[in-house]
């Protein structure tokens, strides 16, 4: 049984923070370190998921980062290779970094639990970014066509993460609210249109 992590949440640095939380803390780092500067990281997230897959306990990790100009994150995933002669398992590591000018919906919900006298009480935050990066279509007709485009969502809970995650989900999703800013070339604010 793989042991509970520390709450990664009071930690505002995000390499003392991975080294609490995260299983693979060097590596997650090490990917990080070579796409962004980590003192010019302006508000960051984490999260970590365990399923019981056929062959094992398998661990997902996440570290949601942005620089006020880029959305960067990095993601493990545990995984089964199958080869010739047996299985062995890997860890699958990556690293992404996304452009805040290509998000055109940025959407922060706050749901709070109303109690018996009156008063709210923060219970869950949901976190939803929309891209211009099409990730499917679908054609209707001859001229009619539904285009598909990437988002990422993220949710914090009072069972799924506690207070302080929820808080800096809150805090993330403010942040990067005051960081987008529309394409170059763009009017009146709006996202540029897709050429298609």
């Amino acid at each position: 049984m793989m042991a509970a992590p520390q709450d990664w949440a009071p930690y505002y640095g995000i390499e003392d923070a991975a080294k609490v939380y995260l299983r693979d803390p060097l590596v997650a780092l090490d990917q990080l370190r070579g796409v962004v500067d980590f003192p010019s990281i302006q508000s960051f997230f984490m999260t970590r998921r365990l399923t019981e897959e056929s062959w094992g306990e398998a661990l997902s990790q996440e570290v949601v980062a942005t620089d006020g100009r880029r959305l960067i994150m990095w993601r493990a995933d545990d995984d089964m290779s199958v080869g010739e002669e047996h299985q062995r398992q890997v860890l699958n590591a990556s690293v992404r970094t996304i452009l805040l000018s290509t998000i055109t919906d940025h959407i922060l919900t706050t749901e709070f639990e109303v109690l018996d006298d009156g008063t709210r009480r923060l219970s869950e935050v949901r976190l939803r970014m929309y891209t211009q990066l099409i990730t499917r279509s679908h054609e209707k007709n001859a001229t009619d066509t539904d285009f598909f485009c990437e988002s990422f969502r993220h949710d914090k809970s009072v069972d799924n993460g506690g207070l302080a995650q929820m808080e800096r989900l809150l805090q993330f999703g403010r942040v990067l609210s005051r960081s987008i800013r529309p394409p170059v070339g763009s009017r009146n604010g709006a996202g540029a249109p897709l050429s298609i």
